[in-house]
């Protein structure tokens, strides 16, 4: 399995039979006559991009799983038949794939997936959505939610997951990841939602309370980095 990081949210998975690719919305795509399955978390313009319908050459086998919220006119006429719409908490399959959705606590849906004998989630918006100043019930509230959407994950054997670890979230940016692993089991974990500010990700690993989180997270570093798993 190969991961490539691309950019932000967005991350390819390349694995014996086909490749994954999560929340594109600008950056260079690696190259392959293998099918493709595009997943679009949400409309917001750092997750999704009409964009990506140009991706795949002629010829090649490409399908899109889009959340609901991204209007259907987005997709052009030509590619119409090869999207499938999801909602929170449903469930697809298509070609071997079968996909899952949770609802995320900002917008659109979060991704557990299994193809090829394994799991991946890719969380999109989903994630503890707390901030330094915003009124107590509120971020009372948001953690109820999250941990109550990541019950869904409990007991499941994850083996890709891509996970929020956002630093304009200042001193609360770690909660997201912390009770994503409190609630999860995962062997390789990627963050994403970074904003190019990669720093968060040794500062995660070295905090106090974390050491048996930290082996299972990936050392993201720079744009277009590949991980071979």
């Amino acid at each position: 399995m190969k991961v490539t990081f691309i950019t932000h949210s967005c991350y390819h998975v390349e694995l014996e039979t086909c490749c994954l690719l999560f929340d594109y919305f600008q950056g260079a795509v690696p190259q392959s006559d293998k099918p493709l399955y595009v997943f679009a978390s949400h409309s917001h313009e750092d997750h999704f991009s009409p964009w990506v319908f140009n991706l795949a050459p002629e010829g090649r086998q490409v399908h899109y799983f889009l959340s609901h919220d991204i209007f259907a006119r987005r997709v052009p006429e030509s590619q119409q038949d090869r999207a499938t719409f999801v909602r929170p908490r449903g469930f697809y399959e298509m070609d071997g794939l079968r996909i899952a959705t949770l609802r995320s606590t900002d917008a659109g849906v979060a991704f557990l997936l299994e193809c090829e004998g394994k799991l991946f989630y890719h969380a999109g918006d989903l994630n503890c959505w707390v901030w330094d100043g915003a009124p107590r019930l509120q971020n009372d509230q948001m953690t109820k939610q999250y941990k109550d959407e990541l019950s869904v994950l409990a007991c499941r054997k994850i083996d890709v997951a891509f996970v929020p670890l956002d630093p304009r979230q200042e001193t609360d940016f770690d909660l997201g990841m912390k009770y994503f692993f409190q609630a999860a089991e995962a062997q390789y974990v990627f963050p994403m939602h970074m904003w190019g500010d990669y720093s968060v990700i040794p500062l995660f690993k070295s905090t106090p309370g974390y050491e048996a989180y930290a082996p299972h997270i990936l050392d993201v570093k720079e744009e277009g980095q590949v991980f071979d798993l």
